[in-house]
């Protein structure tokens, strides 16, 4: 049953579902500090939800990552977050990141040991915040906590949507080694290799000692689209979709004065493998490239880490401790070659940028390659078998063929220390500790990312056949325009000075009147330092050029909680935080909470609090560069009159991008009530309720398209070039839309999490465990630009973060324990959601993406002295991803935030202890 503290808690654990859903009174002698709160109390249920995942529940979910073993939690959405094969298309770095509430990563808050954690500085685009998870060992962690509720009264900035803090083992002693090997069914990589070893010496009670060493090694090896038949290809008949390119090899063309549409002179022939084929969704006299079976699903990974811990009693009240890891993870991902023709813009401060015919016949310089008659591979024949004779400059649409696909490398090192003190003075508990986390991140190009101003003059000098074989030398004079080396250098730190207290004051009535008091000052610092030829938009495949940053400010912060009891069994908490950012401004956070238990069998909780984001450095100080806007945008003051399809319809328009300096935090309100219930004895039942306000939303800019639909109110975002002499009364045309960073917005979100846990003894038949753990969204809606607001659950296309945000998900498991043998079977499951329409015109709109379930199972032995041996298999039923049309990454078919692309796959683990 419930057992009231005698300190309570301001923010205390809700135990959930793999962990303990349980109401059951934890170690009723020992008071700890759980995420949440500076105040430490008897472990078990609180004011507020939280969920545990321990060492033995991590083993049962068989993750191989800490990315894998976020994805067992129904908070965390697919929505806002970042798996690694995230990578591919996209300069993610290779980042994983985790999303609480959908509210994305940048709004949930990541600790280690309940300390910050250097953020990885590559990720969604100016992102200096989210952490990447998967540079935390998962052989190192002892547990999990997740806070699924705002913190900012507890630990400032980023956890409005709540906080996961991966807690390290410590005090262990003698060595521990392990092995585990995993690998999909089907054909194809996929696979996993990993290696682990614990060391400890030293009981801190007996030795006054223990100093302890984790070290890990992993191997994940690439999972192409051609090795998955939903994957495997870019376009849908059914659905109406498809998300083929028509810049190929051999390559498209289209005449300059019109004359000749786009369609390709092969085509007659057949299109050629594998960089273009006939597209039954196009005209068959165009050739189309399908990239799905190229791009990485999995990208090859190599990990591996090291942490160390050192206690030492110095004497009955005080201990000094350490801390220190160092990861390194290599990431490689391959996707198609480039596409280079006049579809795609060049910055403006380019090397050819200002030159003809790159800036000749589109508003926004682009990588335009003309082909004159008086080429020898211009196709003579067929041109003027459609002009009639004459011979019109050709725009060429090509596929870098020649050039190798892209191929990148990520690199990325994480070193961190800690040390301190803590103890007992004088009625105090405290601890005091200096911290130093990095992250560095070297994105390595390997192959395929052509240089702009060596290439398109080769490609324009009339000497490349586009439609066929070329000489060694013009196919060795283009694999020499390509870029190699370090493409940018991207390092973030924090370093922190912090001190805490707690103590209980006095006695009330009901119990002591319990306090905490602390203190921090931190240094952040951020650079990103792009290559000369990144940093002017001259390589091919990034999208833009890249500016420099190198930007760093102090905050300060101090913070103060205090626990009351009001009467028996209902108690109180009060807790306020005043936050200092250096160039930013100041912030003083609140929060308050009950915790009633009116009957062992029975406790009510529910809490109020305000939460903010400060504005990171990458979102205040970025500079401003150059991009290109969405495809198929019309200007609506040009297009009706022009009609020109190059300049003003169903076009693109330039972009500036950047960061903004008087942009304000963002400030959430967050409110909770929750129920815990034990109807007979072993059987926990909670429920708990969450409602976030989220206003000022930092965003990178209006949506485009809004911005052109109501130019009578947002035409101060569009710069336009000079009026026409011929047409003087019309209006110029557009060179770019502002997207640099501002304030927009509210979010209002809602739903319930639902935690049960069942222990069942059945005597000499074991014992059993059901667990049920999920999460239901009532709301997820997202103010437009006009004030009206629109509702993204299980609704792709009204998506703003790339991802969708199920109406349920949930985690159920079983387990069975008897004699050393340990069995487990768990259920993942994510309700259907509406789909983004088809890329063409869909008659069938909208369209439903089915639900999402996949069947774990594993068995463990342990009946042999000193050793563990496991074995596995995820998706036993070896369930695909439920087809969606989802255009936000390179993957095609699926949706690689939401689905693994996996399938069935058989793990075998064994685990050594020496004593």
């Amino acid at each position: 049953m419930f057992k009231t503290s005698k300190v309570g808690i301001a923010v205390a654990l809700a135990i959930g579902s793999l962990a303990s859903a349980s109401v059951l009174a934890q170690d009723a002698s020992q008071r700890v500090e759980i995420t949440g709160s500076s105040i430490k109390r008897i472990a078990g249920e609180g004011a507020l939800p939280v969920t545990v995942i321990n060492r033995a529940d991590i083993d049962r979910t068989g993750a191989a990552t800490v990315e894998q073993l976020m994805q067992t939690i129904s908070a965390m959405s697919s929505s806002g977050g970042q798996t690694a094969s995230s990578a591919s298309g996209a300069t993610t770095g290779g980042i994983s990141s985790i999303s609480l509430r959908g509210l994305t990563s940048l709004r949930t808050l990541v600790l280690v040991n309940g300390r910050r954690v250097a953020p990885y500085g590559v990720g969604f685009t100016n992102d200096s915040v989210s952490v990447d998870v998967n540079s935390i060992p998962l052989a190192a962690l002892e547990k999990v906590e997740i806070l699924k509720d705002g913190a900012s009264a507890i630990y400032g900035s980023d956890a409005i949507a709540g906080v996961v803090n991966f807690i390290l083992r410590k005090d262990f002693t003698g060595l521990e080694l392990s092995g585990e090997y995993s690998k999909p069914q089907r054909s194809g990589g996929g696979g996993v290799t990993r290696a682990s070893a614990i060391w400890g010496v030293g009981d801190l009670a007996k030795d006054r000692y223990n100093v302890m060493i984790v070290a890990s090694v992993q191997k994940e090896t690439a999972l192409f689209g051609r090795n998955r038949a939903f994957a495997s290809h870019s376009y849908n008949v059914e659905h109406s979709n498809d998300t083929t390119s028509g810049n190929t090899f051999p390559a498209n063309i289209a005449a300059v004065d019109g004359t000749v549409g786009s369609r390709n002179p092969t085509a007659a022939t057949g299109c050629v493998a594998p960089y273009s084929f006939i597209d039954p969704l196009f005209p068959p006299n165009r050739c189309r490239f399908d990239p799905a079976a190229m791009v990485t699903l999995l990208p090859d990974t190599e990990r591996g880490s090291i942490f160390g811990s050192a206690r030492f009693a110095l004497s009955n009240d005080l201990e000094a401790y350490a801390e220190a890891s160092f990861n390194r993870n290599t990431q490689r991902t391959v996707i198609q070659p480039v596409p280079v023709s006049d579809q795609f813009t060049l910055p403006v401060n380019n090397p050819l940028a200002n030159l003809a015919p790159y800036n000749q016949y589109t508003t926004k310089p682009s990588s335009t390659i003309i082909l004159k008659s008086s080429s020898p591979y211009y196709p003579n024949a067929y041109v003027a078998g459609i002009t009639g004779g004459t011979l019109p400059d050709l725009f060429v649409r090509y596929r870098a063929a020649v050039s190798g696909n892209r191929d990148l490398t990520d690199v990325s090192e994480a070193p961190r220390l800690t040390f301190g003190l803590r103890g007992a003075a004088a009625g105090w508990d405290f601890d005091t500790a200096f911290l130093y986390s990095e992250s560095k991140v070297r994105e390595q190009v390997n192959d395929g990312y052509p240089i702009y101003s060596k290439i398109l003059p080769l490609l324009n000098s009339g000497n490349v056949n586009f439609f066929g074989a070329n000489s060694d030398a013009i196919n060795s004079q283009l694999r020499a325009a390509n870029f190699s080396g370090t493409a940018f250098d991207v390092s973030s730190s924090l370093t922190s000075l912090a001190a805490k207290a707690s103590r209980d004051l006095f006695q009330l009535a009901a119990g002591p009147l319990a306090v905490a008091l602390g203190a921090e000052f931190r240094q952040e610092k951020y650079k990103n330092q792009p290559s000369v030829e990144l940093s002017q938009g001259d390589v091919s495949g990034y999208g833009g050029s890249f500016a420099a940053v190198n930007k760093s400010r102090n905050v300060s912060s101090v913070f103060g909680e205090t626990n009351i009891p009001i009467i028996k069994r209902l108690e109180g908490n009060v807790a306020l935080r005043y936050d200092n950012y250096q160039g930013v401004g100041n912030s003083l956070t609140p929060k308050a909470s009950l915790r009633w238990q009116p009957v062992d069998e029975v406790l009510f909780r529910g809490s109020v609090g305000k939460g903010f984001r400060a504005p990171s450095l990458a979102d205040l100080y970025t500079p401003r560069t150059d991009g290109v806007s969405q495809t198929g945008l019309s200007d609506p003051l040009r297009c009706p009159t022009t009609q020109d399809g190059v300049k003003d319809c169903a076009t693109q328009f330039g972009t500036v991008n950047g960061g903004f300096a008087s942009l304000k935090s963002e400030k959430s309100t967050n409110i909770t009530l929750g129920l815990l219930f034990e109807p007979i004895k072993d059987l926990a039942i909670g429920f708990d309720a969450f409602k976030i306000t989220l206003k000022d939303t930092i965003s990178q800019g209006l949506p485009q398209a809004y911005i052109l639909a109501h130019l009578d109110k947002y035409g101060s975002f569009v710069t336009r070039g000079a009026r026409t002499p011929a047409n003087p009364t019309l209006v110029g045309p557009i060179v770019s839309i502002d997207q640099t960073n501002i304030n927009i917005g509210e979010t209002r979100l809602s739903g319930v999490d639902v935690d049960l846990k069942w222990r069942i003894g059945a005597g000499d038949l074991g014992r059993f465990v059901l667990a049920f753990n999920g999460t239901y969204f009532a709301k997820y809606d997202v103010q437009n630009p006009d004030g009206t607001f629109s509702g993204t659950v299980g609704n792709l296309e009204q998506s703003t973060t790339g991802g969708v945000i199920p109406r349920w998900k949930t985690y159920q498991s079983v387990t069975w324990s008897r004699a050393g043998w340990d069995l487990a079977g768990a259920l993942n499951w994510q309700s259907n959601y509406w789909d983004v329409p088809g890329s063409l015109e869909d008659p069938v709109v909208p369209r439903h993406v089915a639900s999402y379930k996949t069947v774990d199972v594993q068995a463990s032995y342990s009946g042999i002295k000193n050793m563990r041996l496991t074995l596995g298999v995820k998706n036993l039923l070896d369930k695909d991803p439920p087809y969606t049309n989802q255009g936000f990454s390179f993957q095609s078919g699926y949706d690689p935030q939401y689905a693994d692309p996996r399938g069935r796959a058989i793990y075998l683990r064994a685990n050594y202890a020496f004593h």
